[in-house]
C-alpha cells in the first residue's frame, strides 16, 4: 500500500489537513470551494506568524484553555507552527530579558496580538508588567498590531474583576481604548470564561485567511461563533417546548436531558458557541450538569445573578415565540446541531443580523 502524502505540518496527512481546511472554508463563511484558499494561508504559517500574548487582570484560565486543548488535533498541530514569541507563563525569558523581548517584537509592528485579561482604570498599577500599567502596554501595543484577538470576558468585558463595586475600575480592552481616544476600535472578542483555544484558532484562522477581521456583533463578538444562542443549539432544548424541566438539582430527570430553565439557566439570552464546539475534546460543556450562567455576556456577574434565579419574562414557550419575548433573532430550531456538525465536527456557521447590547440582555 503506498504511504500517505503528508502535509507541511509534520504528523498531518494532506487528506487529514484538507479535511480540516475544508471544515475552516465552511466556518468562516467561504463554502467548501475555499479549501483550497485555507490551505494556501495555512501553509504559509509555516513562515510562523508572530503572536504575542498580554496578561493582565485574569486567572491565567484562557492560557490553560488554549495550551491544553486537545482537539482538533491538526489545529493543536498548525498552532505549532505560530511563533508564540511573548506568553509569560511558558517562555523561557524572564524579566528585563523578556521585556525586551516584547518591545522588539511591537516595535517592529505586524504581529498578532492576543490579551488576556482586564485592564485596571481606577487603580492602573494595579496591573502592571515591567513597570508599564496594563493601560500603558494597551496604548502602545494596539495601533502595530496586525490584528487584535482578545480571549476571555475578562479582556473583552472586564468580568469577574469589574463586578460591582469594581475597586480597581476594570474594563475590557475595546472600552478602555474607546475611553483614551479610539472611536471605533478593531477589537475581536472570543468571550466565555475561560476563553474557548478552538474560538481563538478560527478567529485566527479567518484572519489569516482573508486578511480582515471576520463580521463582528455589536459587541465585537465573530458572528459566526456568536451568532446564536445556547438555547439554539442545547441537547435539553426539546424537553423545554415540551414543557418538561429539571425541578431541583436532586431531580433525577437531569440526567434525561429535562430542561434546566426552572434552575436558572441564561441559555435563552447567551450567544455563544458553546453546544457546538464544546470542551474537555468535545466530550462535554457546562449544560451537560449544570444551567448556563451566561459567561459570554458583558456584565454577567451582576446583571444574570442570582444564577440560580429564573430568567424574568421568559415562561416555556414554544421555540417561535423565545425571540419574540428576549428580543433577539428567532430561533431557528433544532436542526441548528447537525448543521453546525459539518464543520470541525462541531462548529457552526449563522451570521444573524446584529442585536443591540440591551437586546441581549
Amino acid at each position: 500500500m503506498p504511504q500517505e502524502e503528508m502535509s507541511v505540518f509534520r504528523g498531518v496527512t494532506r487528506r487529514d489537513f484538507l479535511k480540516f481546511c475544508g471544515g475552516i472554508a465552511v466556518l468562516i463563511g467561504l463554502g467548501s470551494a475555499g479549501t483550497t484558499r485555507v490551505a494556501e494561508a495555512l501553509e504559509a504559517m509555516a513562515k510562523r506568524p508572530s503572536v504575542v500574548w498580554s496578561s493582565f487582570q485574569e486567572c491565567t484560565g484562557c492560557a490553560i484553555s488554549l495550551l491544553q486543548s486537545r482537539t482538533p488535533q491538526v489545529a493543536n498541530l498548525i498552532l505549532q507552527q505560530i511563533s508564540l514569541d511573548y506568553q509569560e507563563n511558558v517562555m523561557a525569558a524572564a524579566g528585563d530579558a523578556a521585556d525586551a523581548q516584547f518591545k522588539d517584537i511591537v516595535d517592529k509592528g505586524g504581529f498578532y496580538w492576543v490579551v488576556e485579561g482586564a485592564i485596571p482604570t481606577k487603580i492602573p498599577e494595579a496591573m502592571a508588567v515591567a513597570g508599564k500599567t496594563a493601560g500603558e502596554i494597551t496604548k502602545a501595543t494596539y495601533p502595530k498590531a496586525a490584528a487584535t484577538i482578545c480571549i476571555g470576558s475578562c479582556s473583552c468585558y472586564g468580568n469577574i474583576q469589574a463586578a460591582n463595586p469594581n475597586p480597581t475600575g476594570a474594563v475590557g480592552v475595546s472600552d478602555f481604548l474607546k475611553a483614551n481616544g479610539v472611536a471605533n476600535p478593531v477589537v475581536i472578542n472570543i468571550a466565555r470564561c475561560p476563553g474557548n483555544g478552538e474560538d481563538l484558532i478560527a478567529a485566527l484562522s479567518y484572519v489569516l485567511v482573508t486578511g480582515k477581521v471576520p463580521p463582528l456583533d455589536s459587541i465585537g463578538r465573530p458572528l459566526f461563533l456568536y451568532g446564536t444562542t445556547i438555547h439554539d443549539s442545547c441537547f435539553r432544548r426539546g424537553h423545554f417546548e415540551a414543557g418538561e424541566f429539571a425541578e431541583s438539582y436532586n431531580d433525577p430527570n437531569i440526567s434525561e436531558a429535562y430542561c434546566l430553565y426552572k434552575l436558572g439557566c441564561k441559555g435563552p439570552v447567551t450567544y455563544a458557541p458553546c453546544g457546538n464546539t464544546m470542551w474537555n475534546g468535545h466530550v462535554s460543556w457546562c449544560v451537560h450538569n449544570a444551567p448556563c450562567i451566561g459567561c459570554s455576556e458583558p456584565k454577567f456577574w451582576d446583571e444574570l445573578t442570582p444564577f440560580t434565579q429564573q430568567l424574568p419574562g421568559i415562561g416555556p414557550f414554544p421555540a417561535q415565540t423565545i425571540g419574540e419575548v428576549i428580543g433577539a433573532a428567532a430561533v431557528v430550531g433544532i436542526g441548528v446541531h447537525a448543521v453546525a456538525s459539518a464543520a470541525t465536527g462541531r462548529f457552526g456557521h449563522r451570521e444573524p443580523p446584529p442585536a443591540s447590547e440591551s437586546e441581549r440582555r
